[in-house]
């Protein structure tokens, strides 16, 4: 198998040193594509992805470019040149899930992209499997290995929001640009991803409601410690309602799911026949989202790939929540509220809120 390697990253070289230290001699790193101006520091290394494109002994893309553009142009374009393509990047498969699933279908060619969610944990493949024996009713996750970082810090060190951020670029859990992360964007993209699969269907992002962490305040985590809570943003996903909610959530400091700490992804899948499975795993990292990437690598190479169908679109809608919600406003004030219609959750002067699961 040849491949080339599309962006030279923190997923680019985890996957290229995996590749070379992990005696996976039936795969050859062939060409590296880094950005135009840029120091070529390796023999591999190319800054024109036409040179990619017109290699026929190269048969794999793996791309970890990240962004839409121009991801998308080089991948369907590698597609169309009869290349398999393997993705870490959420924001391509989420943004252009029907284009791409369509183009691997029409030019008899592998698209995967386990990467994309829950870095070093193997979710999407063995999500893929579930789904072919038995009916996935929903999934509740923590998606997110960079906010996880943070609030696992703000939680037990007792730290600003500012600080554990910082924190948390460091060590290289967070880009320089953090904000898909505690926004709540990344959550998004890899649960549409996640309910795309376990359903075959195609979810649109329209509509969905998506709330992250970017006012959180260490007054907030003082009330919250004092009533033996813990919080972790969440993504959930209710197949009988078509419903997918991101939404820091509030658990009792006992619960399993409190207590994941660190990067770590954690996912409770639900199953009508097999009941409740768990997953956890590094969520983010060179190596942990790399190796992600290279397992996709070698069900290729075995022809080991469970194929993925898109049936139909789904566009979520929302009934009134009936659940209890933790609320501050940006004049300061915070209470606890019973139930909230979807025009109260839209309010614009809410600076910050939480659901309890309890």
């Amino acid at each position: 198998m040849n491949i080339a390697i599309l962006g030279f990253g923190t997923v680019g070289k985890g996957v290229y040193e995996i590749v070379k230290n992990n005696g996976l001699d039936y795969i050859n790193v062939s060409k590296i594509l880094k950005r135009k101006g840029s120091k070529m520091d390796l023999p591999e290394m190319v800054d024109d992805f036409d040179i990619i494109l017109n290699d026929d002994s190269i048969d794999t893309i793996v791309e970890c470019m990240g962004g839409s553009d121009p991801a998308f142009d080089y991948v369907s374009r590698a597609m169309k040149k009869r290349k398999n393509v393997v993705t870490s990047n959420k924001l391509l498969v989420a943004t252009h899930y029907d284009e791409l699933m369509n183009l691997s279908d029409e030019n008899d060619v592998y698209f995967l992209f386990e990467a994309s969610v829950g870095g070093g944990i193997p979710w999407i493949e063995n999500l893929s499997r579930v789904s072919f024996v038995d009916d996935v009713t929903g999934f509740k996750a923590i998606f997110n290995g960079t906010t996880n970082y943070i609030l696992d810090k703000m939680t037990n060190g007792y730290v600003d929001f500012d600080v554990a951020l910082k924190e948390t670029q460091d060590k290289g859990f967070a880009e320089a640009d953090p904000s898909s992360d505690i926004d709540g964007d990344d959550l998004l993209y890899k649960t549409i991803i996640s309910a795309n699969v376990a359903t075959r269907k195609s979810f649109s992002m329209e509509n969905v409601l998506k709330f992250g962490i970017r006012y959180l305040t260490k007054e907030d985590m003082a009330y919250f410690k004092k009533n033996h809570l813990v919080l972790k943003l969440i993504t959930t996903f209710d197949r009988d309602n078509n419903l997918i909610l991101v939404m820091p959530e509030l658990f009792d400091d006992k619960a399993y799911i409190a207590n994941v700490g660190s990067n770590f992804n954690y996912v409770e899948l639900y199953c009508k026949t097999e009941g409740r499975l768990v997953f956890i795993g590094p969520g983010a990292g060179s190596l942990p989202t790399g190796h992600s990437v290279v397992q996709d690598l070698v069900r290729i190479d075995q022809k080991a790939v469970v194929p993925i169908y898109t049936t139909e679109k789904v566009v979520v809608e929302y009934k009134d929540f009936k659940e209890k919600f933790y609320v501050r406003y940006d004049d300061g004030e915070a209470k606890v509220v019973e139930g909230m219609t979807v025009a109260e959750l839209k309010n614009p002067k809410i600076k910050f809120i939480a659901k309890f699961d309890l």
